[in-house]
């Protein structure tokens, strides 16, 4: 400590002045505070537990400073994680350096207090023996409030005077001009501590101001607010797991609670949390709980409610509300240890130091990673021998929650190493990521974290008939000394990543070059034998697998082709053909509506396929995929590394079964045809394109001019298309009101015409058009189907031909008869309406033929309805949603019969309902919303089972990885199964082929005997 005291002077009403003075009582001046610490300070550095001095993070990041500040001025970035000891590297950087005048920005007041205090004394500096007691402590300013226009000029002459200010970024904007000003020109370095907040407004304002100043940015994570890197040059990273490797920090214990009920979920963090803290103290740590909420109304409820009944633990409530004495009073509780439950907002962020807080109920999220960062690592630190492990627990099954944990493995890859995660169920994916990136031996690099890997999915193969692997055949290829190699030897997986210098192509200068890296991931599919490679370099690839797996042959030709095999529906996009050598032309491209020409020549012709490029369905959802004669087979998607080995051997297994006709392949994919009129057939199914019929968003409206009232797109529905005069017409629903339009293809134009109700607009934001123009820029489709059961789909003036699969007969277990007189029903009654009618088939679906074991049953009868009645199943133990939409329709007859136009419109509202398949938060959300109409119209709700509750808890649950599960069925009465005709079937067969052949749902039927 300094021989010399601190006194202490008030400017204004807040603002504090500490200086030192000597034994009578003189302050000292500049020049004789600087000269002492010239004298007064000796570095020394702990290199083990017995040395006191700098640790190891604090040297390197002071010796960083140094270095930077010996070539260049501009703003540098210091990450030192949590306990790692920044705030003492601040103050040795100034005394070192002998700055005579610094301004730290923090971020709060508290923080503010506690630099103030420590700068004016150099924090532990002299504890750790590098500070002797002839040093002349810093004249400190701390500025937290206001001045008079009175105060002004002594306001600057402390500036003046003062070798270190501290603030706040607020306070400093808001200084007035000529205080700013002197400010300004006097200051010689700005620290931002905790700088991750530059993102706001107020500290990009403050840096912007004093830039061409050095500028130092202290921070536990290099990521803003915003989830961007922080501005200026990274000079010094010492990461957590690194610092978890050197002690100071202990691994997490993370406890991640799955509890989707909001009113459930506290009282589930809180008995976890409250059992280990009781495991805890039982061992003898002094382990402090700190459950964490977003508002003092949360924090009084959760203390109220929950935490206060834990009498044994003395819980207190902290939060700004509190009056400050008994606030102060609580956090001294805290502190010595009394209290051993603290519920909080803020109070414990950043600055704030209490080793025994060891246990983190979070409750509500942070707003950003880098403070949920900060705030967990706070508790990850290695204080003292009577303390354990940190314990992180939090719901989550909370979707926000979730997010911020995700966000740490993929911004943050040190906590892949920090937290252990003790449940199987949550973020497997990550988990499991983290498995299969375990197996790699990264030899001496640490930098690049395999599981932030992202790469296009694709391969070229390579046949090879042998089991051996030259692995270290790679250095014959690549730089060794510039290329970084993971080994993956149990999964045969090889990564390679080689920094390179190329030339720039603006100057001749030699050391101009630009750096970039190449990529290399080899694969070694053992049972199909297969190499895989997928590279930045085609050339240096070649010879990478030709030096690891010598006399390894190229797969090429006709057999890539085989990899879309067992895709249904192909549409392709794209085909380009080789043409044979005698030819003028040696290649050709065919897009859009010349892909049947072009399908027809590769066929028929001398062509070769030299690549193409499609979309359609396998294994229940939708796929891109794309070959090359070559060898290259490639999906327009990004993934992660065990992701694109579980794709080439499926691919691999393919292209090596001879069983594989190509040619059929090609003659069974779909084609777009110019059309001049509408085909034959009966139109049964029209719908908008999808991204309109499942948006919930307003900001797409029909607008009724007359009205001066828009109305959302998801309240209409387009229905009953039919052929009248060659044109196309259709309803238009816009709640209970219909308004008819009609499409006219006219040559190779197409064109729609309103021809009932009062004209209607589209309002896209604040621009209107009219719905006629909007219908010309995103047409219907319209599918037709023909008396053999040759499905037609018409868009625009473009068509798609699907031919029936003759051989494919509806199993017979599809069929429901139902006994409809015996329940009473009228079978020309189709909705239950409001008043519940019992006699409608709407009804009778609800309470006879859905399973009442359904969590949910929603009736949503009405425009813009996904199905008449949606029924959800939650199976929680396996982590599923099942969706059974029924599509009910009334009977055109008296008596069940044999009428096919029975089927037309309930099959078409079958088909047209699978599109929610791909959006499941959009059918959740939808059911929220037509819920919520319904009540504040009518004060009536759609709901036969569940309430808005369980929609929400469903919405929680599908974003949190819950699996989810469509069941179609029909029901119609009017059917009579033992009078099916063929056409009757070749319709229901239509559309039970759409449903497998897309999603691979099952049609089930519901009809009279």
């Amino acid at each position: 400590m300094s021989k010399f005291k601190n006194e202490i002077s008030t400017i204004g009403r807040q603002n504090k002045l500490s200086r030192c003075t000597n034994d009578k009582g003189e302050i000292f001046n500049q020049e004789e505070i600087i000269n002492s610490w010239k004298h007064s300070y000796q570095e020394r550095v702990s290199r083990n537990k017995d040395e006191i001095g700098l640790r190891l993070p604090q040297f390197g990041a002071l010796s960083a400073i140094r270095a930077h500040w010996a070539t260049s001025n501009t703003p540098a970035t210091i990450v030192l994680p949590t306990g790692t000891g920044k705030t003492e590297t601040m103050y040795a950087a100034i005394i070192s350096e002998r700055i005579s005048s610094t301004l730290i920005i923090v971020p709060s007041n508290l923080l503010r207090e506690q630099i103030f205090e420590g700068a004016s004394h150099f924090g532990k500096l002299p504890q750790l023996g590098m500070i002797s007691e002839e040093v002349i402590n810093p004249t400190t300013l701390l500025y937290k409030s206001k001045v008079d226009e009175k105060d002004e000029k002594t306001l600057i002459d402390s500036i003046n005077e003062a070798n270190i200010i501290v603030s706040t970024p607020s306070m400093i904007k808001n200084l007035p001009k000529s205080v700013l000003a002197k400010l300004v020109e006097k200051v010689e370095v700005v620290i931002f501590d905790e700088a991750h907040h530059l993102a706001a407004p107020d500290w990009s304002n403050v840096r912007e101001r004093f830039l061409g100043k050095k500028i130092l940015q202290f921070t536990a994570t290099p990521f803003r607010n915003d989830g961007k890197k922080v501005d200026g040059k990274i000079i010094f990273n010492y990461g957590l797991g690194l610092a978890q490797k050197s002690g100071f920090f202990k691994p997490i214990d993370f406890y991640p609670v799955q509890e989707f009920d909001e009113r459930k979920s506290d009282e589930e963090i809180a008995r976890i949390a409250i059992q280990h803290l009781s495991e805890d103290l039982e061992q003898g740590y002094e382990h402090v709980l700190l459950a964490r909420t977003n508002s003092r109304k949360r924090a009084d409820e959760l203390y109220r409610d929950i935490y206060s009944k834990y009498k044994e633990y003395n819980p207190v409530v902290i939060h700004t509300g509190i009056p400050a004495n008994q606030r102060n009073n609580f956090l001294n509780q805290v502190k010595d240890g009394r209290a051993k439950i603290v519920v909080c907002v803020d109070m414990f962020g950043e600055g704030i130091d209490i080793p025994t807080l060891k246990i983190a109920a979070i409750h509500d999220k942070y707003k950003s990673l880098p403070i949920t960062l900060q705030f967990i690592g706070r508790f990850a630190r290695t204080s003292s021998n009577n303390l354990g492990n940190a314990k992180l627990i939090t719901n989550v099954a909370m979707e926000d929650l979730k997010e911020a944990i995700e966000e740490l493995y993929h911004q943050d890859s040190d906590w892949n190493q920090l937290l252990n995660i003790h449940s199987k169920k949550a973020i497997d994916n990550e988990v499991e990521l983290g498995e299969f990136i375990g197996r790699f031996k990264k030899g001496h690099v640490k930098e690049i974290d395999l599981s932030q890997l992202k790469m296009k999915v694709s391969t070229r193969m390579f046949r090879y008939h042998s089991q051996e692997t030259f692995v270290n055949g790679w250095k014959s290829v690549l730089n060794s000394d510039r290329t970084t190699p993971f080994i993956n030897e149990q999964d045969s997986v090889y990564i390679f990543i080689e920094e390179i210098e190329t030339k720039v192509v603006w100057s001749d200068q030699k050391d101009i070059v630009k750096h970039d890296y190449e990529f290399f991931v080899l694969f070694f599919d053992k049972d199909n034998g297969i190499i895989h490679i997928n590279e930045t370099d085609a050339r240096k690839g070649n010879r990478l697998v030709d030096s690891m797996f010598p006399n390894a042959s190229a797969i090429k030709g006709d057999a890539i082709y085989r990899s879309l095999d067992g895709i249904n529906r192909l549409m392709i996009g794209t085909l380009g053909l080789k043409q044979a050598p005698s030819g003028r032309i040696s290649f050709r491209m065919f897009a859009g509506t010349d892909i049947k020409s072009g399908i027809s020549e590769a066929t028929l012709s001398g062509s070769t396929k030299s690549n193409l490029f499609g979309y359609g369905y396998q294994g229940g959802g939708r796929i891109s995929i794309g070959c090359s004669y070559k060898g290259k087979v490639w999906m327009r998607w990004v993934e992660r590394l065990n992701f694109w080995t579980e794709w080439c051997q499926t691919i691999g297994k393919k292209v090596m079964d001879d069983s594989i006709n190509t040619n059929n392949v090609l003659s069974n994919s779909l084609t777009l045809e110019e059309i001049k009129e509408f085909p034959d057939g009966v139109p049964y199914k029209i719908l908008l394109p999808e991204m309109i019929e499942v948006s919930n968003s307003s900001t797409r409206q029909v607008y009724l001019s007359k009205e001066e009232k828009a109305i959302p797109f998801f309240q209409t529905e387009l229905r009953n298309p039919s052929l009248v005069n060659g044109n196309l017409r259709f309803d238009f629903w816009l709640n209970e009101r219909k308004y008819i339009f009609e499409q006219i293809i006219n040559g190779n134009s197409y064109s729609f015409y309103q021809i009932e109700g009062e004209e209607l607009e589209v309002k896209v934001g604040s621009k209107k058009v009219k719905m006629i123009d909007y219908l010309y820029e995103h047409s219907p489709e319209i599918s037709f189907i023909q008396s053999d059961g040759t499905v037609i789909m018409v868009q625009e003036n473009l068509k798609t031909v699907i031919k029936p699969k003759k051989e494919i007969e509806l199993p017979s277990d599809s069929f429901f008869s139902e006994d409809w007189n015996e329940l009473g029903i009228d079978i020309k009654s189709e909705s239950q309406g409001m008043e519940r009618k019992v006699d409608s088939i709407q009804y009778a679906t609800i309470h006879n033929i859905i399973d009442q074991e359904s969590d949910i049953i929603f009736d949503d009868d009405g425009s813009g309805e996904i199905a008449d009645v949606v029924a959800v199943k939650i199976d929680k133990e396996n982590r599923k949603a099942i969706f059974h939409l029924f599509h009910c329709k009334y009977s055109a007859g008296d008596l069940p019969g044999a009428r096919v136009k029975d089927l037309y419109e309930v099959c078409g509202q079958a088909e047209k309902s699978i599109i929610w398949n791909d959006n499941v938060l959009e059918i959740v959300q939808r059911m929220i919303v037509r819920e919520n109409q319904r009540q504040t119209k009518y004060n009536e709700s759609r709901f036969e089972k569940g309430d808005l509750r369980t929609l929400h808890m469903l919405k929680k649950m599908v974003r949190s990885g819950f699996e989810t599960e469509f069941k179609i069925a029909i029901v119609q009465p009017g059917v009579s199964i033992s009078k099916i005709t063929d056409s009757m079937k070749q319709v229901i067969l239509a559309t039970d082929s759409y449903l497998k052949e897309t999603y691979g749902i099952r049609l089930t039927c519901h009809f009279s005997k």
